[in-house]
């Protein structure tokens, strides 16, 4: 039996100007012959403003949830390519209200993600649906009740993230330029090449999970400066995409394990953590077979053809 599966991320595409969060998907990608600085101002605030959005009226459901909290991930994404102008001061200041903000959320996410990974395996692996009725019960009802609680954490997530847009419109992007952009990029891509080596000589969970967060951060900066690689950077994002997929399949998995571990021992949930205990190698292995190709380049020669 194997659950892996690469499946392409699908990625809409970007619509120009600052369409409203609720009409449609948001620019995410620089625009050529604009400052830089401006532009990445531009594409955080409207991000930050469509997490707003989505949290509106202390929205707790799992859809809006998930948009606020990629919407996040896309800002910080753009901390990253604009630290050089942005100072210790400031970078330091709105990462620690993302951060504050997403974990608030996370457990939201964490709980709904659970019971959709228990789904897919279900219709995945062939597995019996009765036989773990009882399982998806309990992880239904902690979804729940982490929604009925953790509904008041909404009003504070928000307050972080208002905080978060006012600093950004005070944001001085001007000196930007695209070899500071440029030398961002090749320092993450360098990272994940070093950690790439670190989790091929380890199985440790925790140092996939950081060459994970990398993966991600990389495919957002280079989705953020598609305009200026080679084909829009088309065939460096899908593989990214891919990677991603996978590295991210492996941590539902792990979280779904880890809940099941906590939980009542019983027929099905010794059988369902059995079959992830297997699986959880074959994605971690998947992923670093897929990075080997891509992170075969020397950092320099990675971004030799961004053209910014």
């Amino acid at each position: 039996m194997s659950s892996i599966k690469k499946t392409p991320r699908s990625r809409k595409s970007p619509s120009k100007g600052s369409t409203p969060a609720k009409l449609g998907k948001l620019r995410f990608h620089l625009r050529r012959g604009e400052p830089i600085g401006e532009e990445l101002k531009i594409i955080a605030r409207l991000h930050l403003e469509k997490s707003l959005d989505e949290l509106s009226g202390n929205n707790v459901s799992p859809e809006p949830v998930h948009e606020a909290r990629t919407s996040i991930k896309k800002v910080r994404a753009v901390i990253h390519l604009a630290s050089p102008a942005l100072g210790s001061v400031r970078r330091n200041l709105i990462s620690e209200l993302l951060h504050d903000a997403a974990m608030r959320l996370a457990p939201l996410r964490d709980s709904e993600v659970q019971v959709q990974t228990l789904d897919l395996m279900l219709e995945a692996d062939g597995l019996t649906p009765e036989e773990f009725s009882s399982l998806r019960s309990g992880l239904a009802d902690i979804a729940k009740q982490r929604r009925a609680n953790d509904i008041r954490q909404i009003p504070r997530v928000r307050g972080f993230l208002d905080e978060a847009l006012k600093a950004v419109k005070a944001w001085p992007l001007e000196p930007l330029q695209g070899k500071d952009v440029n030398r961002r990029i090749r320092r993450i891509y360098r990272r994940g090449r070093s950690l790439l080596e670190f989790c091929q000589a380890s199985d440790d969970p925790e140092e996939f999970h950081t060459f994970r967060k990398t993966i991600k951060q990389l495919w957002y900066s280079i989705r953020i400066t598609s305009r200026s690689w080679p084909q829009e950077g088309e065939d460096l994002i899908q593989e990214l995409g891919l990677m991603g997929e996978l590295a991210g399949k492996e941590r539902d998995f792990s979280l779904l394990a880890e809940t099941l571990r906590l939980g009542p021992a019983n027929k099905a949930s010794q059988r369902l953590i059995a079959i992830l205990e297997e699986e959880l190698p074959k994605l971690r292995r998947a992923t670093l077979t897929s990075a080997n190709a891509f992170f075969e380049q020397r950092p320099k020669s990675f971004v030799e053809h961004l053209d910014l």
